[in-house]
């Protein structure tokens, strides 16, 4: 069996320690992971404001010329782009839980049918725009309809959402999937007129319509990213870290100097040093302290090691006048 371990710190062996150093350095560890992922959080947005910051007030290209293949990539994200072609008649279905700007709002999507590219077409989801919420459970299948016949349209490129996966009422999705899209449309309209025809990878994100629809709807502002909070969170997890594995220190150090009897001596305020001047006087007069004239015990009346301590401190912080008394 091995010697029991002793000094000054032999005390951080104990069960009542080890589960103190267990339970903070666990918290540290959270620390850590949460200032990890607060860290991923803030490289992501920084970099999606590069972004934005790097295309967003570019000149307009046609889709064609913008796009080397059939499918929006990061490096594509914001990038304005023009079309040339004509909506889906009553094709317009509804994004659901897109709050923009604070409000609920329901965003209106319809398939585009974009000419050029030397063939029959290309169908692109456009996010029209958006109307509130109560709005459009009000309106039902009478949607705000997009402008007809030939359409200029001027938009912002985005990447395909992953499907939701999930049930869904008629007419309505709720991620941006271009299947998605056109199988809610298909279920309000007939789609045979793009049966057949490539399909963008991605969507876009409407600007302006020439000529202008007949009930305009909500707009888009410029992305904001306040991914400065992210850096901020990360170096408070990162304090938290430290000051979690830096309390075992300082309680470990003031337990010690406890147990040695060298701990620190609190300095009293006038008005303390006189309230525990009186007690201490009081104690005198009893079997609690030496020297005192109560009852039981008498004056040979001996302190616990917890008492004495106690006694000591409050003659340490009176002075050498107490002792007089």
């Amino acid at each position: 069996m091995s010697a029991p371990t002793t000094g000054r710190y032999a005390f951080l062996t104990t069960p009542r320690w080890l589960s103190l150093i267990a339970l903070m350095v666990a918290v540290s560890l959270a620390c850590v992971l949460l200032g990890r992922w607060q860290w991923s959080r803030f490289e992501e947005r920084s970099a999606d404001s590069r972004q934005v910051n790097a295309v967003y007030d570019a000149s307009p290209e046609p889709l064609m010329e913008a796009l080397p293949t059939l499918t929006v990539r990061p490096g594509d994200e914001w990038r304005p782009v023009e079309l040339t072609g004509h909506y889906v008649d009553d094709a317009t279905v509804v994004l659901r839980n897109r709050p923009v700007d604070g409000n609920a709002a329901a965003h209106l999507v319809t398939p585009f049918v974009a000419s050029g590219g030397g063939g029959n077409g290309l169908v692109v989801v456009v996010d029209r725009g958006w109307i509130a919420a109560d709005r459009a459970d009000e309106l039902g299948a009478d949607l705000p309809a997009p402008p007809s016949g030939e359409v200029r349209l001027t938009g912002r490129l985005r990447l395909a959402e992953d499907p939701a996966g999930r049930a869904r009422p008629t007419g309505q999705m709720y991620t941006l999937a271009p299947e998605e899209v056109l199988a809610s449309a298909a279920e309000v309209t007939d789609l045979t007129e793009v049966a057949g025809l490539p399909v963008l990878d991605g969507h876009v994100l409407a600007a302006k319509e020439s000529p202008a629809p007949p009930q305009p709807l909500g707009g888009y502002a410029r992305p904001a990213f306040n991914y400065g909070m992210n850096l901020s969170y990360t170096i408070q997890w990162g304090l938290f870290s430290v000051a979690a594995l830096g309390a075992v220190v300082v309680l470990a150090r003031r337990e010690a100097a406890d147990r040695s009897g060298r701990g620190p001596v609190r300095t009293l305020s006038r008005a303390e040093f006189e309230e525990d001047l009186e007690v201490y006087q009081q104690l005198r007069a009893t079997t609690a302290l030496p020297g005192g004239s109560g009852v039981s015990g008498g004056s040979g009346a001996r302190l616990d090691p917890a008492e004495q301590q106690g006694r000591d401190r409050v003659i340490e912080a009176a002075g050498p006048e107490v002792e007089r008394d």
